[in-house]
């Protein structure tokens, strides 16, 4: 990593800065992206990026840019300083001083091998023309497949430093299906292995199954009778709902009144089936071994067998009340987390499906942006999935809407699986809930 840190610091201290921090990242990406077996696009891209944040005559200043240079320093402090004439009130004790271990998060292997971009074009050719064999009603593939090394560094003038590394293969397969009167369906799962192509490729093959599924199931489906029905939702669509749920876990949201979770700590909050664990290090895209403001992360459990027993911490928020900062500093005060994991259960999704005996599975959740009250955690949301007939799936059901209130859901799990999705950092299961309102014909 060619960044002389010692400049920067140098230039904060010559502007008289009381304390100074900065981050610099360089990222390398292969990507090759395939629509029906033709290269659409391929590339090599190497993008830098430097920040810097600083405390003088107590506010915070900030500057970031992409353009590196001799005099990015003089620069960035030029424009810290003038960005702190109008900044928040802040203090040095809202900057790690650094002199704690850091856990290594799982994010780069020694037996990672790199690909070429060849390499990367013939398998992203091999995984559209498997896709296109799948089925005869499928029209258009478009394959997407990156191999991404990164390094990031972060330092202050306190005493922090600290370095990650992070190499990985990601990828997305996106399937669309017309049946005989040409009405179309999509479908599209993501990929990834922090090894090889080799293990890609059963991935890919794995998301190919998924996607395939979600396009060619549900031509001539329509929506089931509307009633409260006995759930089970898939991994992913726990994963949507629960990003969502989390956010009411915020220290700075619990300290603003802003949270329903203000003052349940160590309070049954949801179902006792139910145990989420902060797991930072694990082999996830988002996994890293500290926070925004460098702090090392820590695993921990945030709810107990449905028991609530840790908020997300920032330095800002932690020092609010006097506490030790458990690393899910985000920026600017907030906190949030790294990477969750559902603890799995011990039920296979069919043997899920037979506990229900009579009910309908989701496989799908869309609108979350727009249909869910962050504020009340109150959501009205379009799905689509299949009727559970006898303790097995049988009708696709589309065009359907679930509702309710995610605090009332996430209480009402019955049972959990042991199929595990990563879901843009919550690692979920499966899950039986209760009942679930939807409104269908």
């Amino acid at each position: 990593m060619s960044i002389n840190i010692n400049k920067y610091f140098e230039a904060s201290k010559a502007s008289k800065m009381d304390v100074f921090q900065m981050s610099y990242g360089t990222t390398t990406e292969t990507t090759v992206s395939v629509f029906n077996n033709d290269v659409e696009n391929q590339q090599i891209g190497v993008a830098s990026d430097i920040s810097g944040k600083a405390l003088y005559q107590g506010k915070i200043g900030s500057f970031s840019t992409d353009a590196i240079d001799s005099k990015t320093p003089e620069i960035m402090m030029q424009a810290i300083l003038e960005s702190a004439k109008y900044g928040k009130d802040d203090k040095i004790d809202n900057f790690y001083k650094g002199g704690k271990k850091y856990r290594k998060a799982k994010i780069c292997f020694p037996d990672f091998k790199p690909s070429s971009l060849k390499d990367l074009r013939a398998f992203a050719l091999d995984i559209s023309a498997i896709a296109q064999k799948k089925d005869k009603r499928i029209s258009k593939v478009q394959v997407d497949v990156t191999m991404i090394t990164s390094q990031s560094l972060k330092a202050n003038t306190l005493g922090l430093k600290a370095k990650e590394s992070s190499k990985l293969y990601a990828g997305y397969v996106s399937i669309v299906a017309e049946n005989e009167k040409g009405e179309p369906r999509s479908g599209g799962w993501s990929f990834k292995s922090f090894h090889n192509l080799e293990e890609l490729k059963t991935n890919a093959l794995k998301a190919i199954d998924h996607a395939s599924k979600d396009a060619l199931d549900f031509f001539g489906s329509v929506a089931c009778k509307g009633k409260t029905y006995k759930t089970v939702l898939s991994p992913d669509s726990v994963a949507s709902l629960f990003s969502f749920y989390v956010g009411q876990l915020s220290a700075k949201n619990v300290q603003k009144h802003l949270s329903i979770f203000e003052g349940k700590l160590n309070q049954l909050i949801a179902s006792k089936s139910l145990t989420v664990l902060h797991t930072p290090h694990v082999s996830s895209a988002s996994a890293t071994s500290y926070d925004s403001e460098g702090v090392p992360t820590c695993d921990f459990p945030v709810i107990k067998r449905g028991v609530l027993t840790n908020y997300f911490y920032s330095l800002e928020t932690a020092n609010e009340e006097h506490i030790e900062c458990n690393g899910c500093g985000c920026g600017n005060g907030n906190a949030a987390p790294i990477t969750l994991t559902i603890k799995p259960g011990h039920f296979t999704q069919e043997e899920l499906f037979a506990k229900v005996n009579n009910g309908i599975f989701i496989n799908n959740i869309s609108g979350l942006n727009s249909g869910i009250n962050d504020t009340t955690l109150d959501f009205s949301l379009p799905c689509q999935g299949y009727l559970i007939e006898n303790g097995k799936l049988s009708t696709p059901v589309s065009m359907i809407i679930c509702a309710g209130n995610l605090k009332d859901v996430f209480a009402d799990i019955t049972a959990v699986g042991n199929d595990t999705y990563d879901g843009s950092g919550i690692i979920t299961p499966s899950v039986v809930i209760k009942k679930l309102a939807v409104s269908g014909k």
